[in-house]
């Protein structure tokens, strides 16, 4: 029987508000998740006096439903960079995409979070003879602007990573890896309190309002039944911006779903026959399929955008499932134990963004690379509150984009999804036209 719950959230501990809410703080954190979560973590040791605000019990976000895959990384090439914000800030998205890996993983080592930190390498998997191509390319770029740990894998030791017939080929990024995503986000959590920082789940915040510039305080932040004075504020949310929270900035993110599955426990030994080099997965195809296998090396879990508008995890089931058995027709027979559904931030820009609206301060749109993107900002964020005169990061020079007749509602994904299964057929038929002529 499918559990449509996170497989992450199994025998985890729960987190529960230890205090009230308290009446002001120097601080308060909208959103306690990775971004959040980190952020506090810096301001506290600060010496800040920080709260933590979330509409959902804590840890019921992205950040312990997502696929616990660590790398580095952005939505958009380096040729696109390079356009749109010139050879300069696209070096510079290009070496803090790295420098996010790195404070990730050295976030976790160096406060020993138990967290199943793998370094297994991650491999990007060609869907056409193109994508062989195009990636190839794109590297070459990346190690002319510093050191890029990175390689092309060509078709014929493909089964070395991977026991399928489907890619013609894929790069592989050594340094990337994978965690057990509930235990970082529980791990990260226990930092910050450690730190200072409060905490409270099941606190919506319904508003915040500038003060008078008379007063010794700069914001009120309302929550269901407590008001909180601070001096400054910053927004977390992702890809659960809500209009009420912020119409200007639900404006300019989208929140797009990703469904996962895992498979039964079908042992060790059979996993690794699957994938022998014990690698993250990634495809170049446009629905974007990932997988992995669990921490415990028994099962597989498998992720995509089943529709890039929301539906249950019941609907996306047979999606993923289909998905599972063409990349591994090995487990047409094999169960499926849980199967879940949420929310990634994207930005129309394809990129993160650091920056300020009316005074409120807000990192997000991680555009599915948030597990080492999130933390790396949270940090940044928090250091620009402490400076704000100071630039931290290029990503305080990233736009946040909007559309015109978007208004926090996403109307138009499903059209979206439309145009998307027609990239996949068209990708379909030029793989079969260049299967015909191997």
């Amino acid at each position: 029987m499918t559990k449509f719950s996170p497989y992450w959230w199994q025998d985890q501990p729960k987190y529960n508000n230890s205090d009230d809410v308290p009446k002001k703080a120097d601080i308060v954190i909208v959103g306690a998740g990775y971004t959040g979560l980190s952020a506090a973590l810096t301001l506290s040791q600060a010496g800040r006096s920080v709260v933590v605000l979330d509409a959902e019990a804590i840890g019921f976000g992205a950040s312990t439903r997502n696929g616990g895959m660590l790398g580095s990384g952005h939505k958009i090439s380096t040729d696109q960079a390079a356009r749109q914000y010139g050879s300069k800030i696209a070096a510079q998205i290009h070496e803090e995409a790295n420098a996010s890996l790195a404070f990730t993983t050295n976030l976790i080592k160096e406060n020993n979070i138990d967290c199943e930190l793998q370094i297994c390498g991650r491999l990007r998997t060609a869907w056409t003879p193109q994508d062989q191509i195009d990636m190839s390319k794109n590297l070459e770029k990346l190690k002319a602007i510093e050191n890029f740990n990175s390689n092309m894998i060509e078709p014929e030791l493909m089964p070395n990573s991977i026991k399928t017939d489907l890619y013609f080929g894929g790069q592989f990024y050594e340094d990337h890896g994978a965690v057990h995503p509930h235990k970082f986000h529980y791990g990260l959590l226990q930092l910050a309190l450690k730190a200072g920082a409060k905490v409270f789940g099941k606190s919506l915040v319904s508003k915040v309002k500038p003060v008078s510039k008379d007063s010794d305080v700069g914001f009120k932040v309302f929550t269901s039944n407590k008001t909180i004075q601070c001096n400054q504020v910053l927004i977390a949310t992702n890809g659960y911006t809500r209009p009420s929270l912020s119409k200007n900035l639900s404006r300019r993110i989208l929140p797009i779903p990703s469904y996962i599955i895992t498979t039964e426990d079908i042992g060790v030994e059979r996993v690794q026959s699957l994938l022998p080099g014990g690698h993250c997965m990634v495809e170049t195809r446009k629905r974007y399929c990932y997988y992995r296998a669990t921490p415990c090396g028994r099962r597989i879990m498998i992720g995509t955008r089943a529709a890039m508008h929301s539906i249950t995890a019941e609907q996306a089931l047979p999606t993923l499932r289909k998905m599972l058995i063409e990349i591994f027709p090995s487990l047409i027979d094999v169960e499926i134990s849980h199967c879940w559904t949420g929310y990634t931030g994207f930005s129309f820009s394809k990129l993160p963004s650091l920056g300020e609206d009316q005074g409120i301060y807000y990192a997000l749109g991680y555009c599915g690379n948030g597990v080492a993107m999130a933390p790396y900002l949270g940090h940044k964020a928090a250091l620009k509150l402490l400076q704000p005169s100071e630039n931290h990061t290029v990503f305080e020079k990233t736009p946040l984009l909007t559309r015109p007749y978007y208004y926090g509602t996403p109307w138009f994904l499903s059209f979206v999804s439309a145009i998307f299964r027609g990239y996949d057929l068209l990708d379909n038929y030029r793989r079969k036209r260049s299967l015909k002529k191997i």
